[in-house]
């Protein structure tokens, strides 16, 4: 796999998962009330449930890629259609809404592992950024790994922003949260157009 088209992966999974999503702001609202130290085991399950998620549906595009071979050029512009859908959704998101977030106990792991299965969002970036940027260079299990374990790692070091740095990112985010959207959803058109150009 070429390096800058690699890098351009990384730059859409972070641009994609960094920002408010299900998990971040579930993981915001379980640090801010229990600590960062009782969110392990949730952020555990979210990162197993991630990893799962991506292998499986690296392991469909690839399957459905070698299948019916003349239907996986069209695959990147559905996922390219998808990021921009994102970036308008990232730029017109509103602040975190901090009342919504109560939970009564510390979540654990099945919970965070769970959720992946019916997070729509975690679901539909890995089922627009594999057959972006990974079906082209080929279908082999060593593809579908390393997309997994790199959008894992995107997703889990955002994550760990929103459950070690949460209540300042809250502050900062909602205070200036016009400014960091356009800029993550400019970053998602770029990703967008780079995908197409690959």
């Amino acid at each position: 796999m070429p390096v800058d088209v690699y890098l351009s992966f990384v730059a859409y999974a972070c641009a994609a998962t960094f920002l408010p999503g299900p998990n971040n702001i579930l993981l915001l609202a379980a640090a801010g009330q229990f600590g960062a130290k009782r969110c392990v085991p949730l952020l555990l399950g979210i990162w197993t449930g991630l990893i799962t998620v991506m292998l499986i549906a690296g392991s469909f595009c690839s399957a459905l890629g070698s299948l019916i071979p003349q239907i996986a050029p069209y695959f990147k512009y559905a996922g390219a259609l998808y990021i921009l859908y994102l970036a308008w959704k990232t730029f017109t998101r509103e602040p975190v809404d901090s009342g919504s977030s109560d939970t009564a106990r510390p979540l654990k792991f099945r919970d965070g592992f769970l959720l992946q299965f019916l997070n729509v969002k975690v679901i539909l970036l890995g089922l627009a950024g594999y057959p972006g940027y990974f079906l082209p260079q080929g279908q082999s299990a060593g593809l579908v790994i390393l997309f997994a374990v790199t959008m894992t790692a995107c997703c889990g070091t955002g994550n760990l922003i929103w459950v070690v740095l949460g209540s300042l990112l809250y502050r900062f985010y909602n205070r200036h949260y016009r400014v960091i959207n356009a800029f993550m959803a400019l970053l998602l058109v770029w990703c967008a157009v780079k995908m197409i150009m690959n």
